[in-house]
């Protein structure tokens, strides 16, 4: 937690204008995993360097987000290896996911009265660099990670030794995305508070590769955000030197903030039982991950 903090407020103090903020929430995933048919939760926290709004050559406005995220780890008891084979029993498994969620926007002003009262539409282009952790329980001869003999013998012959399956693995998701990107700040009380407001969606590529399985997928899906909250200015000031004029200002956010990545249909193997193409593509599920998270931020701008 203290590295990411530092490395933020090193790379804050380099730009003219930013926020750090520190978020806790919750992070779902399911499908893409062979096994993993249902959908599980777990807590998340979140830290992002963030300047959701700056205008330059008049209305047209930048805007970016840096954010690693990391979960606790989150784990599921499957009993059925996705309805296709009652006897084998899946082990208790743990996932959990961390990374780096980074986006650019840019953009015109539709309507700008002042830096506190705007609309702006835009475009979003981002990538996204989270990796997910999979482990079976602490036990690694766990009796309900065993399949029966009449599996091994119909689906990988004899002589395998069960401590291979279900493995350790990692696997690691690349995604590139673009879209476009509305970006809203209403004043409540003059120079002191406002209420902002983003939505973005995407369409994204995604090239993904599990260590254990040894496994390549390059697939297509979505990204959807939503992010709303209250700004607050307890200190603004102007001053003027001939043409040059300054205006810091210190300022602090309450929101809430929601992220969706949907990808399409895959299967990602980590048993270890090496299953044909022909027992893995009836079974694919969409990968759906989404960070649910409510935030705190501090910022400046010149």
């Amino acid at each position: 937690m203290k590295k990411q903090l530092m490395i933020l407020m090193g790379l804050s103090s380099a730009v003219l204008a930013s926020e750090l903020q520190y978020g806790s929430g919750t992070f779902g995933m399911e499908g893409g995993f062979l096994g993993l048919s249902s959908r599980f939760t777990t807590d998340i926290e979140s830290f992002s360097m963030v300047e959701r709004h700056s205008n330059f050559a008049g209305d047209y406005f930048y805007g970016y987000d840096l954010t690693w995220f990391d979960s606790t780890t989150l784990r599921s008891t499957q009993h059925a290896y996705n309805d296709f084979a009652s006897s084998l029993s899946i082990p208790e498994m743990g996932y959990r996911v961390k990374g780096l969620d980074a986006n650019i926007k840019i953009g015109y002003d539709v309507i700008h009265q002042d830096q506190d009262n705007f609309l702006g539409v835009g475009l979003l282009l981002g990538l996204s660099m989270p990796w997910i952790d999979s482990s079976k329980g602490d036990n690694p001869t766990d009796d309900s990670a065993v399949p029966s003999f009449d599996f091994y013998t119909a689906n990988m012959g004899t002589g395998m030794d069960v401590t291979d399956l279900f493995k350790d693995s990692q696997t690691k998701i690349m995604t590139y995305k673009i879209g476009p990107t509305i970006n809203f700040q209403k004043s409540l009380i003059a120079k002191k508070l406002s209420f902002y407001g983003t939505a973005s969606y995407a369409y994204q590529t995604a090239y993904i590769k599990n260590d254990y399985a040894n496994s390549d997928f390059t697939v297509n899906g979505t990204f959807t955000e939503y992010n709303f909250g209250l700004y607050f200015t307890p200190f603004t000031e102007t001053y003027k030197w001939g043409w040059f004029t300054l205006s810091p200002r210190l300022y602090a956010t309450l929101g809430y903030k929601y992220s969706r990545w949907d990808l399409d249909e895959m299967s990602i193997d980590i048993s270890g039982a090496k299953f044909s193409s022909d027992i893995l593509d009836p079974l694919a599920m969409k990968l759906g991950m989404d960070t649910s998270v409510g935030y705190v931020g501090i910022g400046y701008s010149f």
